[in-house]
């Protein structure tokens, strides 16, 4: 299994909720509001955010920001892939209850430190 975390990729996840907020309301204002943040906290996880890309997610028209064709595409793959992590989340088993077996078992790196469980 390769390693996602974002000391490795340099990918922090917790901007796609806010990009998806303010494609969603159109203007970081708004967003700002329904995330709970300030305007500045979330024009910049915008800002870091879109450096990710080579291309433009919005177009300012105005007071409002205009999600491009690529930012639309972006929003509902990762609405989906949101979905699928709330729902294994959900869907997590209770304490003793049995868990399923993995398909395949994930790759083990020397590095990668082993976490016990009690």
């Amino acid at each position: 299994m390769k390693n996602l975390s974002r000391a490795a990729t340099g990918i922090d996840l917790n901007l796609i909720p806010i990009f998806i907020e303010v494609v969603r309301c159109g203007s970081m204002a708004k967003a700002s509001l329904r995330l709970d943040m300030s305007r500045p906290a979330v024009s910049m996880a915008l800002k870091r955010f879109g450096m990710l890309f080579n291309v433009p997610l919005f177009t300012r028209q105005g007071l409002f920001l205009e999600p491009t064709p690529y930012a639309l595409h972006l929003t509902v793959e990762m609405e989906k892939l949101l979905g699928l992590i709330h729902d294994q989340i959900a869907n997590a088993p209770s304490m003793g209850e049995s868990i399923p077996a993995p398909v395949t078992a994930p790759e083990c790196d020397d590095a990668t430190p082993v976490a016990s469980t009690v």
